[in-house]
């Protein structure tokens, strides 16, 4: 057989070519007739006839959408058109447009994407033009059923999934698909959605078909990306919570939403966040786990990216980019309804519920310590938040390098607790050395705004303080983070920049205030649980171990420039709280303040007059700091000669007082100066007259005289002799002022000898003859108005007129004659002395010199008062929460009872208004249905309290509120019920299943938790707990007093707080209920005739005597007698009250 001849020389060698794809530009004609639209729209075979009355229709369309020229004709022309093409109204399934239809068929047949292309293109801008005519919607909304046909469907479905590299198939099919779905409202919108398996086909894949140009992209020709998320957020606006949900649960579509938000053009930003923002996060019809699906910490990191968008995006379209992602944030982040933020126990990590048997024997045990708890000391490396969420997001924010991240990771702090510790533990690598730059001083301000967020209530609890106390490294996390070691304070604190040293300063103050804080919150909960006290001897030390030494401080604020006001202030202000919160840690250090004092006070006395108001302020600030300080140190010479002054340190501050004006000098400065004079026993007292006032007022007035400076300057050293001997020997002073009583009968009132005249007065007395002696006219002038005034104003400020006389004449014989006759004449009552000035000392400093002991009874009583409305401050009125009737239809039965919808239900039972009542009735039906279907735990207890609850209820509340007890032992049992491990669970369980019906003229488990034996042996005390919290809820109405006066429960409650072995925050509780008593009308005169409760309370009293409850028998028995009928308790009880009331 012959070889096959070649086919040309070289044509194995020839390569294959691609075949040469040419897009030709559709031609077009213009539309003059509804006929010639309707033929170039026919069903054509060629397909290129097709795509040409496509192109026509779609420029005749584009006139009429943009109203040029002529458009009305043109439109008269459409409606001709669309009105012969209509389908008969008796078919099936209609089919709108039917040559259009069919050339889009053909062309799928075909694979002609041109015509698959032109067909969407078309379609898009006539539904846009048909939703502007309200005669056209009916054809629109034919045209959108159309396209939810089958044909059309797998069509759609076909160009939707086409290949990436046919943008121009994809995009126009997406405009379809939105304008479809916007139509009349969102009409269409739920069929579109049904039909997702087409409609939304490939529409997360289509997402991440971004545009590749370069520069932004053009809003007038959007990528497919565009496209795609502008039709999920219209499907956002106008589908039903329902179909959200389940549109949120697309994972693909919800990832894509956002994988490439940073690169979108700004509009489409703003336009993703604000529809996000108003239809999801903000809808609470939408349910919260939907939320939490599409708000992963994934999204949130993406959407967190744009604070770092370009900035011309303001300029575009008029709103920052950055500025509406940080609120939505913002919002995402703290609103609980928002999906990501969870519930949470603040300082209380998972782990640390009381639920296993060892830790609930602890609760009854006072034999504990917090070895014997054993999660106290397991969180240290790790802490297990139950916002993890949000954990694993805010590690992604870079709050140091811009204002609004760290504005946000702070609300998040503020929202959740919780995080904080659990933040800076994962942070352990971004250590706080000292470095001075951009990066540094945004983690110094991100630090200190932690540090100033608030402890939470009760540590995170919900109902008051648990029985074990936090775990003390969150705690301390939270005062200190733990970045904030003391190794790293103290190079802060030695930096030469004062910068680093003034950050660092500050937040070591704000540390401590938070410290300081904290442990008055332990001292508080600390009443009746020991392992409080423990914890906060515990807290104390590992501060200790992880704040700066003393000696470092000293030395910080010694190295502060002179003219850094501001700093010195801040580094003052950190010594004192060291002396006020750490008193062991201050006064270990010794350190003597004197010579910081002498600095402050030189440079206030030489202050500039051009010194602002501000840092005049700041300097006497750092003044009042320092006198603080000296108050506690010992070792303060206040009284000796230092050096750089010319008088001793108290007269420096005294002068310093005097020379300021008084709307500027602070009273802690004459708080502190009066102190000491007190304590050294140079005046009398404030209870006794008015410590120093009478000298500061006499020596601003003596200023007013316009005397030389010599003579003041000899007036201020005679005075800093008289104070100083004063102090050095005070009881020679006062057997002074008892031999001047001995000489004077008639004057003197003495009572404890201890007589109603300053000391210093005879320091004066004995001092004068001395100063008399080498001093200038105009010196000897000067100190005889200074002792006219100084006596005046000691008379004004009630000390003893005869004796102050008396003194007066002795003073007046040494002075020339030519003084006496001008200037001591005689004693001056008002001779020299300003009187309005006198009056208002007189008025402002005297402190109870006619009835010291009256004065000391009406300051108990009204501090009585005022601690029983603290103790007690329970409303007696129940807080309605009307909504409640439609806010539970939108959650979960878990979020129905954990969160306490259905118990707001309940608590419209007890409503004045018979409508509210009928309707929570019948929402607590639905409510119970709705947990009943449910997978929740407790389902079928609390369906079944829920029913009974109903049923007690139907017959009643047409005609009055439902009585407190019974609504408060709903909601309590419901309490009771989410935990099976709770004391009472199975109490209340029997309860419920003892009958249908509640009797309303009953108290639930009154008898049973007082008379029968406890669940389990070691609950008695827990389930008493618990009976007095619900019993004090039952109790808000005058018929509510009633059932409790005909049941005896008073009765039964006072032999009860008669137990020995009963704890005193249950003893507490049961006088809050008779505190609660006499808030009710005619409550007080119940338990007095009754119950006789006075001369139990003054029983009790006796009792309590030196204990920490003895206060409020007094309390109580004198609110019992102010709320009552008096003259019926007078009648009834003979008239024997008065005399328990003076006990």
């Amino acid at each position: 057989m012959g070889k096959r001849s070649s086919m040309g020389g070289g044509a194995a060698e020839k390569p294959r070519k691609r075949v040469k794809v040419i897009h030709e530009a559709p031609s077009s004609e213009e539309i003059h007739t509804s006929r010639q639209l309707q033929g170039l729209l026919a069903p054509e075979q060629d397909l290129k006839k097709a795509r040409h009355g496509l192109q026509s229709f779609k420029v005749f369309l584009d006139h009429i959408n943009n109203g040029d020229e002529g458009h009305e004709d043109q439109r008269q022309i459409l409606d001709e058109y669309l009105a012969s093409t209509k389908p008969r109204a008796d078919e099936e399934n209609p089919v709108y447009l039917p040559d259009i239809m069919e050339n889009w068929s053909y062309a799928g047949q075909t694979n002609n994407d041109n015509i698959l292309s032109a067909v969407p293109v078309v379609l898009a801008l006539l539904l846009r033009i048909l939703s502007h005519s309200l005669e056209q919607v009916p054809y629109g909304l034919g045209i959108c059923r159309t396209l939810l046909q089958k044909r059309q469907q797998e069509l759609i479905a076909r160009n939707l999934s086409a290949d990436k590299g046919k943008e121009f198939i994809i995009s126009p099919t997406l405009r379809l698909l939105r304008e479809a779905l916007m139509f009349d409202g969102g009409a269409i919108a739920k069929p579109i959605f049904r039909a997702r398996s087409s409609t939304f086909k490939s529409l997360g894949r289509n997402m991440g078909i971004k545009y590749l140009g370069e520069g932004r992209e053009d809003p007038k020709r959007p990528s497919a990306r565009t496209n795609a998320v502008r039709f999920f957020l219209s499907a956002l606006k106008f589908l039903h919570p329902e179909a959200k949900k389940e549109l949120l649960s697309l994972k693909d579509i919800v990832t894509g939403l956002t994988r490439s938000i940073r690169d979108d053009p700004p509009h489409l930003i703003l336009e993703t966040l604000d529809t996000l923002k108003t239809q999801v996060l903000l809808d609470d019809k939408v349910p919260r786990e939907a939320k939490s699906k599409l708000l992963s910490s994934n999204t949130l990191t993406r959407i967190s990216s744009l604070y770092t968008y370009p900035d011309d995006s303001e300029a575009e379209v008029g709103r920052s980019v950055d500025d509406v992602a940080h609120a939505f944030l913002q919002i995402a982040c703290t609103l609980p309804s928002a999906g990501v933020l969870r519930q949470q126990s603040g300082f209380y990590p998972r782990g640390t519920e009381v639920e296993d048997e060892a830790l609930l024997r602890l609760r009854n045990s006072d034999d504990v310590g917090l070895e014997n708890v054993v999660w106290m000391n397991k969180f240290r490396d790790e802490i297990p938040v139950r916002n993890y969420a949000l954990s694993e997001f805010i590690q992604n924010l870079r709050p140091w390098s811009t204002i609004k991240q760290s504005e946000l990771l702070i609300e998040v702090f503020k929202a959740a607790p919780e995080l904080i510790a659990d933040y800076f533990q994962k942070k352990r690598a971004f250590t706080f050395e000292p470095k001075l730059s951009a990066t540094w001083i945004g983690y110094a301000a991100l630090l200190f705004s932690a540090v100033q967020v608030e402890i939470p209530e009760y540590f995170g609890q919900s109902s008051g303080y648990s029985h074990f106390p936090p775990p003390t490294s969150i705690v301390l996390d939270n005062i200190l983070p733990l970045p904030l070691n003391q190794k790293v304070l103290v190079r802060c604190l030695a930096q030469k920049s004062n910068l680093i040293s003034f950050f660092v300063t500050r937040i070591l103050v704000l540390s401590l205030e938070k410290l300081d804080t904290t442990l008055k919150l332990y001292r508080e909960a600390a009443y009746d649980r020991p392992l409080w006290k423990e914890a906060a001897r515990r807290l104390v030390d590992e501060f200790c171990q992880r704040c700066p030494p003393m000696k470092d401080i000293v030395n910080s604020y010694r190295a502060i420039p002179e003219d850094n006001i501001l700093h010195r202030e801040a580094a003052s202000r950190l010594l004192l709280r060291y002396y006020e919160v750490l008193p062991q840690v201050a006064l270990i250090a010794k350190f003597d303040v004197s010579p910081f004092l002498v600095t402050c006070i030189k440079r206030l006395g030489v202050a500039d007059d051009d010194q602002s108001s501000e840092d005049k302020n700041l300097g006497l600030r750092e003044l009042e700091h320092l006198l603080v300080i000296a108050g506690h140190s010992p070792g303060m010479r206040w009284f000796a000669k230092l050096e750089g002054l010319t008088l001793s340190p108290f007269l420096t501050l005294l002068q310093l007082l005097v020379d300021s004006q008084e709307d500027i000098a602070s009273e802690k400065l004459f708080d502190s100066i009066n102190f000491v004079a007190e304590e050294q026993q140079v005046v009398l007292p404030q209870e006794g007259g008015r410590g120093l006032t009478p000298l500061v007022q006499s020596l601003r007035l003596l200023k007013k005289t316009n005397g030389s400076d010599e003579s003041t300057k000899n007036v201020w050293a005679f005075i800093d002799n008289c104070v100083t001997r004063c102090a050095t020997a005070p009881i020679k002073y006062l057997e002074m002022m008892l031999d001047l009583i001995e000489s004077k009968p008639e004057g003197g009132d003495v009572k404890g000898d201890v007589p109603r005249i300053s000391p210093l007065t005879m320091a004066l007395l004995e001092q004068i003859p001395f100063a008399l002696k080498t001093k200038s006219p105009d010196t000897v002038q000067q100190l005889a108005k200074f002792v006219n005034l100084f006596l005046a104003c000691s008379k004004a400020a009630g000390e003893d007129a005869v004796l102050l006389e008396a003194v007066f004449g002795k003073l007046r014989s040494h002075f020339p004659e030519v003084v006496q006759k001008k200037t001591m004449k005689k004693f001056p009552a008002k001779v020299g002395v300003e009187e309005d000035l006198v009056a208002r000392v007189a008025e402002d400093s005297k402190m109870g010199i006619d009835s010291p002991e009256l004065s000391t009874q009406k300051d108990k009583a009204v501090a009585w008062k005022k601690s029983l409305e603290e103790l007690f401050v329970q409303p007696v009125e129940f807080e309605f929460d009307n909504s409640a009737l439609h806010k539970w239809a939108n959650k979960g039965a878990d979020d129905l009872v954990e969160e306490g919808y259905a118990a707001s239900l309940v608590t419209l039972l007890a409503s004045e208004h018979t409508s509210i009542r009928k309707e929570a009735v019948t929402n607590i039906l639905k409510t119970a249905a709705k947990i009943q279907q449910s997978d929740y735990d407790e389902k079928e207890q609390s369906h079944l309290l829920l029913c009974e609850l109903a049923e007690t209820a139907k017959g009643n509340v047409d005609t009055t509120p439902l009585p407190s007890s019974i609504v408060s032992f709903a909601c309590h049992g419901l309490e009771v019920l989410k935990n099976p491990l709770h004391t009472m669970y199975a109490k209340v369980n029997s309860f419920l299943t003892s009958g249908p019906v509640w009797k309303l003229e009953k108290l639930p488990l009154v008898h049973e938790i007082l008379q029968e034996e406890p669940s389990e042996d070691d609950c008695y005390y827990a389930e008493l707990s618990w009976l007095l919290s619900y019993l004090l809820d039952s109790l808000r109405t005058p018929t509510d007093l009633a059932l409790f006066h005909k049941k005896r429960v008073f009765e039964q409650l006072m032999s009860l707080a008669g137990n020995p072995y009963m704890r005193p925050n249950l003893r507490t509780e049961i006088l809050g209920i008779l505190y609660r008593a006499t808030s009710i009308e005619g409550g007080s005169g119940t338990l007095m005739t009754r119950f006789g409760v006075m001369a139990w309370l003054e029983s009790r009293q006796a009792a309590a005597s030196g204990g920490d409850e003895e206060w409020i028998y007094p309390a109580l028995i004198k609110r019992v007698w102010e709320t009552a009928d008096r003259e019926r308790a007078l009648a009834w009880s003979k008239g024997g009250i008065p005399d328990i009331l003076n006990v």
